[in-house]
């Protein structure tokens, strides 16, 4: 999440270990920069935290290669860990073992998730659109080389092996600063229909990744509404779960809420994978990140992060 304020950093007390450890089932990453540049709110020494399964700090991992807040955590069926900073082009990859893999080679564009087909392939979503932001900001978006473009926001579609195969022209919203590309996607149960947000929009769109042309949005909304939508992800029982802000909300395959899930404050912008019937969220602007029981709706497990305006990417390591 981008705004006008200056980051907070406050005190955190756990144990902090950059020695590699390997993940084990039930372990949780953030991503957490250290943001120390009053002059630039999304700027700082690159972070990404690591707990065990009840949230407890085992290690702080240090990216030297980064420049702004690391983002989008997710891991892929071969469980290795990607972590992205769409600011310095990073894609920065772990493997099972808490070692630190080569970067993945994309092309210079603002990254910032990635989406796993069933069949190997992936696709990597264009964080930034446009020319400018049209609300003030605390950070210097960057452009793309040789342009005065902050992005497309389009998506890329790599082969397993990690050949691009195509760009996809997909059309999105801007979110409220109108600079917000696709900032988050999932793939339906159907492996075609590629579900998406730009965050702080409105409208949670839809693009064919077969036929390669926009469906009608799953959920569609007019600006100045109120309505957010940041993070998504489909569970286990094939609901789609997009964070809100304030919480999460279920949906069903025609948009329909199902069920939500109150967080109690605003803030909430980054989710996990569901696994096993839980779900864990991150709140940029608390630093606080949450495990979510999706039966009863029960917040289990709570820790902060103790830097705010930063937590940003969130996912749990397979059992």
């Amino acid at each position: 999440m981008l705004g006008a304020l200056a980051a907070l950093p406050f005190s955190n007390t756990a144990l902090a270990d950059d020695t590699a450890l390997p993940f084990v089932g039930g372990d949780v990453v953030v991503g957490c920069t250290l943001l120390n540049d009053p002059k630039d709110d999304h700027r700082g020494l690159g972070r990404i935290l690591h707990y065990d399964a009840e949230l407890k700090l085992r290690r702080t991992i240090v990216l030297e290669d980064t420049t702004h807040i690391v983002q989008g955590l997710k891991f892929g069926p071969d469980r290795s860990l990607w972590a992205f900073d769409a600011f310095a082009y990073t894609i920065a990859r772990f493997g099972a073992d808490g070692k630190r893999r080569s970067n993945f080679q994309a092309p210079a564009r603002s990254f910032a998730h990635v989406s796993f087909a069933k069949d190997g392939r992936f696709f990597l979503g264009e964080n930034f659109v446009g020319e400018k932001s049209r609300v003030p900001l605390g950070t210097t978006l960057p452009f793309m080389p040789g342009t005065r473009r902050l992005g497309d926001g389009h998506l890329f579609e790599f082969s397993k092996q990690g050949k691009l195969l195509r760009e996809h022209a997909t059309p999105v919203h801007g979110g409220m600063g109108g600079f917000q590309g696709m900032t988050a996607s999932a793939i339906a149960a159907d492996g075609r229909t590629l579900v998406y947000t730009s965050e702080s929009g409105p409208r949670i769109m839809r693009w064919d990744l077969l036929d390669r042309t926009p469906l009608a949005d799953l959920v569609g909304g007019a600006d100045g509404t109120g309505k957010m939508f940041f993070d998504v992800r489909f569970d286990e029982a094939g609901r789609l779960l997009v964070v809100t802000g304030r919480g999460i909300d279920a949906l069903d395959d025609a948009g329909r809420l199902m069920r939500s899930y109150p967080f109690g404050s605003f803030g909430w912008a980054s989710l996990g994978t569901p696994r096993n019937g839980f779900v864990h969220a991150s709140n940029f602007f608390s630093g606080e990140i949450a495990c979510l029981d999706l039966a009863s709706g029960e917040i289990v497990a709570r820790a902060q992060t103790g830097v705010r305006k930063s937590a940003s990417g969130i996912d749990s390591f397979p059992a």
